[in-house]
């Protein structure tokens, strides 16, 4: 289960209860969702590292087996 499942169904959790426990669901999904976000971003930073450390090794082949030229 994913984090925004995990909101989803704590929000109809906190639909249906008032008061305190309102308030404690409603600061759960609060960090939850700011989790959801920093690993949000760690993984884009994490993808862009690994897609552009891909994208540099494709061109040294090409460039090492001619088929690049390099400039």
């Amino acid at each position: 289960m994913n984090i925004s499942k995990l909101v989803r169904k704590l929000e109809e959790i906190e639909n249906h209860t008032e008061g305190e426990g309102a308030e404690l669901i409603n600061s759960l999904i609060e960090e939850l969702i700011e989790i959801d976000l920093k690993l949000e971003k760690g993984f884009k930073k994490h993808l862009n590292k690994d897609k552009d450390e891909f994208l540099d090794e494709l061109l040294q082949k090409g460039i090492d087996t001619g088929q690049i030229g390099e400039a």
